[in-house]
């Protein structure tokens, strides 16, 4: 009674559980502005849920859906404009852009969610949508859901939504101030959101189109055409944008370390939503995996990988498998668990990420921001599986993996043994050589591989 609610609101809260009321009314105070009052969409089916939208200067819109948005003055989005008046980023961003930035959609059915999403990336395609609720954002079905009505990026707290709504407007932040010799600044080919410098584009398309079947794009930087490259996701990634931020050049050996990390407190296993561009055209569930990079072990890759695709610190326990694909490409499925565990009750337990954060325990919070690794990450419970067709993971074989290494019918094996020492010394040797002499490659394998085979069982080693 004291939150400033409205009736309406209230019932709203009274049909949610404890932690979901809480973090509705955290949303009051979204990024140290003045408390307002949450706004029902009113077309959502059953009434249950709430959509907030927000200018490009982190202030609420007024109105209570996206079509009253459009029907608001347009005073806010011309608020960044005037703060940087005479500006070519300015003029692109009043001109071309929504002035709705950002929709936080809240609720604890996927049905009306999923109704709002639909209704706000109809009105409004640019703003950048973020799902807010703690049951669908842990539901294995309910978060396909939601990407496929529109959702950008699925929240598994409330620091995870100030940190959507913040990256977001770093966008025109970063326009703004970063030197543009060129004074140039480009369009989204996708969605169309304009006054981008090329740091901002690099920010923008990943965040708001991983989780999309994009189209093939020419590249407005440097004018490439699509044919000249695989994905425009890639090309914009690699090429252009704080070189920091790109990936290193693939060494010539390949090897690919996959990561099957599972909770000790609750047994529940880590999923990872692929970015669509490689996955199918949607964002579909995978293990953090990837490619092994100059230098690296398989253990060493697999640790990062989990980092970057689920914003999980993890330490590898075991191997679960060897697999050779045609004689050449090594890929190693480690075991792996969170470096800092927390339990059930403080993750799911009143105030949710705000009790997590204080216990010092936010390393077992998976990722929600999408960006260039992935669309986000998930911890699910080994029967919500059972939820899914082999169509939602990015390959075959994912879900019997994992239901495998749950039921402890696959278990992990040591890792102290010489031939896997062996293993590990082979792909950093490997990686490095730029002779790329495949005979000497393939002698080093067959070597490797038939040291393996004296110290692991021979079910573990898979031949492709």
């Amino acid at each position: 009674q004291d939150s400033g609610l409205s009736s309406r609101e209230l019932r709203i809260v009274r049909h949610c559980r404890v932690s979901f009321a809480v973090q509705c009314c955290r949303l009051l105070y979204p990024m140290g502005n003045t408390p307002g009052t949450m706004q029902a969409s009113q077309d959502a089916s059953d009434g249950d849920c709430v959509v907030i939208g927000y200018t490009w200067d982190g202030k609420k819109l007024a109105g209570s859906s996206p079509v009253s948005w459009t029907r608001a003055s347009r005073a806010a989005s011309t608020g960044k404009s005037q703060r940087s008046s005479g500006s070519t980023t300015s003029d692109s961003l009043s001109s071309g852009s929504s002035f709705a930035a950002a929709a936080v959609v809240s609720g604890p059915s996927t049905k009306a969610i999923c109704t709002a999403l639909k209704q706000v990336r109809k009105t409004c395609p640019q703003t950048f949508t973020i799902v807010h609720s703690p049951q669908v954002s842990r539901s294995a079905r309910g978060r396909l859901d939601c990407f496929r009505a529109g959702a950008r990026m699925l929240a598994h707290d409330d620091a995870a939504v100030e940190q959507g709504l913040r990256t977001i407007m770093r966008q025109f932040d970063a326009a703004a101030s970063v030197p543009n010799p060129s004074g140039r600044v480009y369009s989204c080919p996708e969605c169309g959101l304009a006054g981008l410098s090329e740091d901002a584009l690099h920010l923008h398309f990943p965040l708001y189109h991983s989780m999309e079947n994009t189209h093939a794009h020419d590249c407005p930087i440097c004018d490439r055409r699509a044919s000249e490259f695989r994905a425009f996701a890639v090309h914009l990634h690699n090429e252009h944008g704080p070189i920091e931020e790109r990936e290193p050049a693939f060494p010539a050996f390949a090897a690919f370390s996959w990561v099957i990390c599972r909770r000790p407190s609750d047994g529940k296993l880590l999923l990872c939503h692929e970015p669509a561009a490689i996955a199918g055209g949607k964002p579909a569930y995978w293990f953090p995996a990837g490619r092994v990079d100059e230098g690296e072990t398989f253990l060493m890759a697999g640790e990062r990988e989990t980092q970057e695709e689920a914003g999980i610190q993890a330490n590898v326990k075991g191997v679960l498998l060897f697999k050779l694909e045609g004689g050449l490409v090594p890929r190693v499925v480690l075991y792996a668990e969170p470096v800092e565990d927390q339990t059930k009750e403080q993750e799911e337990g009143a105030g949710g990420g705000q009790r997590s954060a204080a216990v010092g325990t936010t390393a077992c919070i998976p990722k929600s921001l999408p960006d260039f690794e992935s669309c986000g990450a998930v911890w699910l419970d080994v029967s919500e599986l059972d939820n899914l067709t082999e169509r939602d993971y990015r390959g075959g074989g994912t879900a019997e993996l994992y239901r495998a290494v749950a039921s402890g019918e696959l278990a992990p094996l040591p890792l102290d043994s010489l031939s896997y020492e062996a293993l590990e010394e082979m792909v950093q040797r490997l990686t490095k050589d730029q002779d790329c002499l495949m005979d000497h490659w393939l002698a080093e394998i067959k070597r490797v591989w038939a040291l393996l085979k004296e110290d692991y069982p021979s079910e573990r080693l898979e031949m492709e």
